[in-house]
C-alpha cells in the first residue's frame, strides 16, 4: 500500500499527482492514482464530514425502515451523485489556485458553477431519499 503525504499547511496545498512509473503495469497505476486522488480529495475540505455524518445517518434509517434493494440501489447512486460532485468540485479548485491573489472573474465564475454543480446533486439526492423514505413510511403505517 502506499503512504499518504502531509498536506502542507502553510499553504494548504496539497503534493502533486505524480506517480512514480517503475515497472508498474498502466491499469495498476490509474489504481494508485485514484486511491491517492480519493485520499487527497477527502482530506483536503472538511465538507466531506459533513456529507459523511449525513451519510450514516441515511444508513441507520435505511436499516430502520428495512428498504428494498431498489431503494438500496437509488440512495447509493444518489450519494455517490453527490460525493461524485463534491471530487469535481475539490479538483476544480486545486486547478484554479490562485494562492492569495484574487482570482479573475471567469476562474469565479467556474468555481460558482462548481459549487452549484454540488448544490443541484445534493438537492436531487434529498428529493430522492424523501421520496423513498416517504413511501416506506407510509407502507410501514398506513396499515
Amino acid at each position: 500500500m502506499s503512504t499518504l503525504p502531509s498536506v502542507d499547511a502553510s499553504r494548504n496545498r496539497l503534493p502533486s499527482l505524480e506517480v512514480p512509473s517503475g515497472k508498474r503495469p498502466a491499469w495498476r497505476q490509474r489504481l494508485i492514482q485514484a486511491e491517492r486522488g480519493l485520499a487527497w480529495g477527502l482530506r483536503a475540505d472538511s465538507v466531506f464530514f459533513v456529507h459523511f455524518f449525513g451519510i450514516s445517518i441515511v444508513l441507520a434509517a435505511g436499516m430502520a425502515f428495512g428498504l428494498e434493494l431498489w431503494q438500496w440501489v437509488a440512495i447509493t447512486l444518489a450519494l455517490t451523485v453527490v460525493l461524485s460532485a463534491e471530487m469535481f468540485q475539490q479538483g476544480l479548485k486545486l486547478l484554479v489556485d490562485t494562492g492569495d491573489q484574487t482570482p479573475p472573474a471567469n476562474v469565479a465564475r467556474a468555481l460558482s458553477i462548481g459549487t452549484a454543480a454540488v448544490l443541484v446533486a445534493c438537492i436531487g439526492s434529498v428529493l430522492v431519499l424523501g421520496l423513498i423514505f416517504v413511501s416506506r413510511g407510509i407502507e410501514l403505517f398506513a396499515d
